[in-house]
């Protein structure tokens, strides 16, 4: 999605309103954005659309659904692990399939991103040497983060 076309973008002929009544009034501004804006993401920050994924992933809001791959795909390429990690524990099973596939196949060298979710389950740090046969370790742990911790 191009900033012209976000519904968070208060330039934008697509602006909606209604988007911003599910945010409290003081974080507001955290989530709109303008042209402006997008220039200075550009530099490395996230956009309000990030964020809207960010927060919202877990109530399953239709935008932060949409958007949840372009999101995942920005914090692969900032080195934002930490969020990464979050995104994939928040997002629904269905999204956290298909972000993993995604993963798997086009980032496959960034898989380390996901060390700490590793980590969480005694698994061993993801690298090259790690074979086929033990990727269905990480995979679940990914996929199935509840399950793993109560097993």
């Amino acid at each position: 999605m191009k900033c012209a076309n976000c519904p968070l973008n208060i330039d934008s002929k697509c602006f909606k309103t209604e988007m911003m009544a599910k945010i409290p009034l003081h974080f507001r501004n955290i989530f709109l954005c303008n042209n402006d804006c997008a220039r200075s993401v550009s530099k490395g920050g996230l956009c309000g659309r990030d964020l809207w994924v960010l927060s919202f992933i877990a109530q399953k809001d239709r935008f932060a659904l949409a958007n949840a791959l372009t999101t995942m795909e920005n914090l692969v390429q900032k080195g934002l692990s930490e969020l990464l990690c979050y995104l994939f524990e928040n997002a629904p099973y269905e999204k956290r399939k298909e972000m993993w596939l995604i993963m798997t196949k086009e980032h496959i060298n960034q898989l380390y991103m996901f060390d700490a979710l590793f980590e969480k389950e005694c698994l061993a740090p993801l690298c090259d040497g790690n074979n086929d046969e033990e990727m269905h370790k990480y995979q679940s742990c990914v996929l199935f983060p509840q399950m793993a911790m109560t097993a």
